[in-house]
């Protein structure tokens, strides 16, 4: 039986979690010439953070998708999507969620309603070659964000 991610859905090889992949990914992104801390690099996070919402607080997640849909859609560049996120961490404000955290009702109803399976996973771009990773970590980025509704 494979095992799967609690959180993507992606079937997992034995003694493989999610998190391996993305650094397989990462590790090919460093190959690829201006993605690193780039909108590669951007969506490969976003995506991957987006499909993994138990590690997030729902403000954060929510956050994360407006800019990811806004950047896709042209209506935000990357410097637009940092300022907000920056702007929205500042505080006390919490971006990682915390084991025995209570969650608001609309933060509850917010991840009930959120996809545990989507088109494309980490899994789906972790091999790709150098030459083919900004093409397809845009297309998981679009995939992620379609699977939630724009924003």
């Amino acid at each position: 039986m494979a095992l799967a991610c609690n959180d993507c859905g992606a079937e997992l090889a034995e003694g493989k979690s999610c998190e391996d992949y993305f650094h397989e990914l990462l590790a090919v992104e460093s190959q690829v010439p201006g993605a690193a801390g780039e909108l590669p690099h951007f969506f490969a996070v976003a995506s991957y953070n987006l499909q993994h919402p138990s590690a997030f607080m729902p403000a954060a997640l929510a956050g994360l998708r407006r800019s990811l849909a806004d950047i896709l859609a042209g209506r935000a560049k990357l410097d637009d999507a940092r300022k907000r996120a920056s702007h929205e961490a500042e505080g006390s404000t919490r971006v990682l969620r915390r084991d025995g955290v209570d969650l608001s009702p609309q933060d509850d109803a917010l991840l009930a309603t959120w996809p545990r399976q989507w088109p494309m996973t980490v899994r789906d771009v972790c091999g790709v070659s150098p030459e083919q990773y900004v093409e397809r970590v845009r297309l998981w980025a679009m995939s992620v964000s379609n699977a939630l509704g724009g924003a």
